[in-house]
């Protein structure tokens, strides 16, 4: 049961006036791509009308994460046509909503907002390495919900300051959960809280289901996409980029979602866990190159 004073926090959220709003391109490219006769050509016009955002797509469908061919991507009907019209998609609703935030912080914690963001990419470069690796079809919601999954974390640092450093705080001194000190302290996690932010954005119901189950699959609606989110945020944070204090060694094959993915058929025996540790080894050399790619969002500084 959540307590009172978590009840009062998402009361609050209700009524901040300059809470993030989604920008008008990106919850327009997120409706047109739901109609099932969408096309390519009134994709690549609505992502046009803002350059900024065409430069950015353009920008990341060159980079290593993207790249499914060695050809030149120079227009944004060619980037749909080859990485695809989901990925492009979700890639440009994904770096709306991250243009959302303020891009405030303060010096002396900056380096809470550059664990968030680390922590963030690394679970969505996982997250795609992982799904092309067992051979799921997620049309990049992969990476798109690697890189979403924390977003609550966003709102308690910048609505609700003191209380989620303070609850970082404890999380590190106690090499605890996030979500578990948010709970002490605020009465919601960051769960709670991305949870209401993705309805009142209307976000799409899987991005929905990443955010408030990432810790909880067997909760989950999309339960082979959340399981995949939940196994890459647990190897992010093996991989000492987490955003709190649970740096974890884990035995994977003891995670609800290791199962839910043997369950549902899919080949977690087969996986070479040890040959993809050793190649996530260059994951600080991936975020740093994807931060350069949003560099018009003010991430913080990329971890060296």
């Amino acid at each position: 049961m959540r307590s009172k004073m978590g009840i009062d926090i998402l009361e609050r959220i209700k009524d901040i006036d300059d809470l993030a709003t989604l920008p008008s391109i990106g919850v327009e490219v997120m409706e047109k791509a739901e109609s099932p006769d969408v096309s390519i050509r009134e994709i690549s016009e609505i992502i046009h009308r803002d350059p900024a955002l065409s430069a950015r797509v353009l920008k990341i469908a060159h980079s290593p994460i993207y790249r499914r061919a060695s050809q030149h991507i120079d227009t944004i009907q060619k980037a749909i046509m080859v990485l695809g019209l989901n990925e492009i998609v979700n890639l440009a609703a994904t770096i709306s909503v991250l243009d959302s935030f303020s891009k405030r912080q303060s010096p002396h914690e900056e380096g809470i907002r550059t664990a968030f963001w680390n922590h963030c990419m690394a679970t969505a470069i996982i997250a795609r390495r992982l799904c092309l690796t067992i051979g799921m079809r997620l049309q990049g919601r992969d990476f798109t919900g690697g890189l979403l999954h924390d977003i609550g974390k966003l709102i308690l640092y910048e609505h609700f300051h003191d209380q989620f450093v303070q609850a970082y705080n404890i999380s590190m001194e106690n090499n605890c959960p996030m979500y578990e000190s948010e709970l002490h302290i605020m009465g919601t996690t960051h769960m709670e809280v991305g949870q209401y932010l993705a309805k009142r954005w209307n976000l799409p119901s899987f991005l929905q289901d990443i955010i408030r189950f990432h810790h909880d699959p067997d909760r989950a609606e999309h339960t082979d996409l959340v399981s995949l989110i939940s196994i890459s945020n647990l190897l992010a944070k093996a991989k000492q980029f987490a955003c709190g204090g649970d740096h974890i060694s884990i035995i994977l094959a003891d995670q609800p979602a290791w199962r839910l993915m043997r369950e549902h058929g899919y080949p977690m025996e087969d996986l070479d866990m040890e040959r993809i540790t050793f190649e996530m080894d260059d994951l600080g050399a991936q975020i740093k190159e994807y931060i350069s790619s949003l560099s018009d969002h003010q991430t913080g500084e990329p971890v060296q």
